[in-house]
């Protein structure tokens, strides 16, 4: 950990010290996104339903860009009841709960009003009950929206379109034989090196939520973007289980109800901020292509044998349950 977020942590140990020696009920949640982002204006509504609905007796205060670690870091202090909520998403979870690795595959989820029925329903509360083995409890799933393919080389309409398409991802292995299958040459990078590798040709495209292309002006580098929606971004809220525990049953009930206020806001930000995004690059100049039921189904049909090894590996009975309640709802 670095030596300020050691500081950090410190000096908010000895307040929560302090806060228990008084009896209050201090709550300490880390997130990983600026003040400017919609996850923080949703973590501020979830401190101001909890304060109200609590008469105060329990104080939120909500720390922004990592200012108490990274999400690891975070969920190693949350289990010495020094932080007590952070945000991290489905592949930071699996390194404790591999279950979590299922919401990262590609194309399980085919709009997202589904996505959002499967995660608040049975399926979604018998992943998120994982979590209490390990000293947490997840309080519902955050939305960041779908990832969508840009490029330099041409607009994406079928799966031959990513033929020898050099692509940025995230460093996950299912992504990257994912897009391999579909004849992409994927390589994982940081993110920090992306505007700089697209713009010099070191990479042809990337994918991301809209949001964070535009946000991160990656679209001055692109000249194609296709409506891939491969992956759906999610954020889990997680509480200590040993500080929920030590709530009243009132309490409890007003971090359930706060959750469901946060992620009502994140779900509302996200389609409105994708929306103004997308439209915000088309009109910058991006050209865009809208790919057809039809050939999403191909490019899914493409990936299956490797989603369906990855599945195998994390919980095949969960990825069945998963399968099977997707496709109730379509």
């Amino acid at each position: 950990m670095k030596l300020n977020k050691f500081f950090t942590l410190c000096a908010v140990s000895m307040i929560a010290v302090s806060s228990y020696a008084n009896a209050a009920k201090t709550m300490r949640i880390g997130i990983g996104v600026p003040e400017s982002h919609f996850e923080y204006a949703a973590m501020k509504k979830f401190e101001e339903h909890v304060e109200q609905a609590t008469n105060n007796s329990i104080d939120v205060k909500v720390f922004a860009n990592n200012q108490l670690g990274n999400d690891q870091e975070a969920l190693e202090a949350i289990k010495q009841n020094i932080v007590q909520m952070n945000l991290p998403s489905p592949a930071v979870l699996a390194n404790i709960v591999k279950d979590f690795n299922i919401l990262s595959l590609p194309f399980i989820f085919p709009t997202e009003d589904i996505a959002n029925q499967v995660v608040d329903g049975e399926w979604g509360q018998k992943l998120a009950s994982k979590l209490e083995r390990a000293g947490y409890v997840g309080l519902g799933y955050g939305n960041f929206g779908f990832r969508h393919v840009t490029n330099n080389t041409r607009p994406i309409a079928t799966a031959k379109d990513f033929d020898g398409l050099k692509l940025r991802t995230m460093q996950n292995k299912a992504h990257l034989d994912s897009f391999r299958a579909l004849g992409a040459n994927p390589t994982p990078m940081a993110f920090s090196e992306l505007f700089s590798s697209l713009q010099q040709g070191v990479v042809d495209g990337q994918e991301n939520p809209y949001t964070n292309i535009y946000s991160q002006r990656l679209y001055e580098v692109q000249k194609y973007v296709s409506n891939t929606g491969h992956v759906y971004s999610w954020v889990v809220f997680v509480v200590g289980k040993r500080f929920y525990n030590g709530l009243s049953e009132e309490e409890q009930t007003a971090l359930n109800d706060a959750a469901k206020v946060a992620i009502d806001h994140m779900r509302t930000s996200v389609r409105e901020q994708d929306k103004q995004s997308l439209q915000s690059m088309i009109d910058a100049g991006l050209v865009y292509t809208e790919i057809s039921p039809e050939e999403k189904a191909k490019m899914r049909e493409i990936v299956a044998p490797v989603v369906q090894q990855f599945a195998d590996d994390i919980n095949p009975e969960l990825y069945r349950e998963l399968t099977a309640t997707v496709d109730s709802l379509q």
